[in-house]
């Protein structure tokens, strides 16, 4: 079980951490983070929410590393809830995930789909915002 007090230090060196961008030095954050929610799924994320951590995912996909696949990971689990999928689409997390979905690797796509999936299950504003987006994103392609 993954204590309190990890969860908390976690979430504070990933903030600290994400601004280096350096893969290994995030690796461990993402781990305790994706240990927590496996365990305690509700309170992890009831932390993750209050600790303003979801914009970071958001740079950190934009930036692409050998931990995209745990982050949109992260995401995955953290949309299962109902409650963080509007949170989700306020930190501006559809845009970089829907951009992964060029990705070429196998792990990066899979939880790409499940975090954008999670976000957009049975809510009629997170479904419209995706479809706007790709919409725009295939204009763009067609078009440029």
């Amino acid at each position: 079980m993954v204590p309190s007090d990890n969860l908390s230090d976690a979430l504070k060196k990933l903030k600290i951490t994400a601004v280096d961008s350096r893969a290994d030095s995030l690796e461990g954050c993402l781990d305790c983070l994706l240990q927590a929610l496996a365990q305690n799924n509700i309170e992890t994320n009831e932390k993750i929410q209050k600790s303003g951590i979801l914009p970071v995912f958001a740079s950190l996909l934009t930036q692409q590393s050998s931990c995209t696949a745990k982050v949109a990971n992260i995401i995955a689990e953290v949309a299962k809830n109902e409650f963080m999928r509007n949170p989700c689409v306020d930190a501006g997390l559809i845009p970089p995930l829907v951009q992964l979905l060029n990705c070429k690797e196998q792990e990066v796509l899979l939880q790409t789909g499940r975090a954008l999936g999670n976000i957009c299950y049975d809510s009629r504003n997170e479904f419209t915002c995706f479809n706007s987006f790709l919409y725009w994103k295939t204009c763009q392609i067609l078009f440029l």
